[in-house]
């Protein structure tokens, strides 16, 4: 485990379809600490142990489902979290105990900012926590990643995606007061990004312009 603010954590760098970064977070919440995505690696979870374990598993879409929930699930009793429309994706794995449904956005334990993002999927959130050290983190899933070094989206239709909700979402996104941007997965070295408001908004307008003018 990799600590990089005083509050958060980075599992051990895991690779997936041969291209793909992996990380996922673990915040130090004083309700009970939060996992955020799918570990793909038992590695951390003594470092995990010794934080004082997971209270929250949080998803950001249906691509995190996998084996891992069950270990976490199993290994922390903690609450798996995530999208009403992951569910079918969990069929054959174990059951959520909140499934967020909110066409916007809504509350969870120890104020997390739950914000409903369709577009790469249609069962997308992203997760915002003002830290009481002073960021403000927002955990993006893929909704937005980097591809090498760059911002990048990508929708996948079979999953629900389509262009016009990933605008809509990255809009919303725009408006948030953000610090520092988590993404799930990355193409090259994963990056954890601070950003100032000038940066954040001309991040997420790159990135809306090809959606809103293709």
């Amino acid at each position: 485990m990799k600590q990089l603010y005083p509050d958060l954590w980075q599992t051990a760098e895991q690779t997936q379809f041969s291209i793909l970064t992996v990380h996922a977070y673990l915040l130090e919440r004083p309700g009970g600490n939060a996992l955020f995505y799918n570990p793909r690696s038992a590695s951390d979870f003594q470092a995990i142990a010794d934080l004082g374990g997971i209270a929250h598993h949080y998803l950001s879409h249906c691509h995190e489902v996998g084996h891992g929930l069950v270990e976490v699930g199993e290994r922390f009793d903690a609450e798996l979290c995530c999208h009403a429309r992951v569910e079918p994706y969990l069929t054959n794995t174990m059951s959520a105990a909140s499934y967020f449904d909110s066409p916007d956005r809504e509350l969870h334990a120890d104020n997390l900012d739950v914000i409903h993002t369709p577009g790469h999927t249609d069962n997308n959130v992203c997760y915002r926590y003002q830290s009481p050290h002073g960021k403000k983190y927002l955990f993006t899933g893929d909704t937005i990643y980097l591809d090498r070094g760059e911002w990048a989206t990508i929708v996948v239709s079979q999953d629900g995606g389509n262009r016009r909700d990933l605008a809509d979402s990255l809009a919303l996104l725009r408006t948030l007061d953000v610090d520092v941007v988590i993404c799930s997965v990355s193409i090259g070295d994963m990056k954890i990004v601070e950003v100032e408001p000038r940066d954040w908004s001309n991040i997420v307008d790159n990135l809306m312009r090809p959606l809103v003018s293709g």
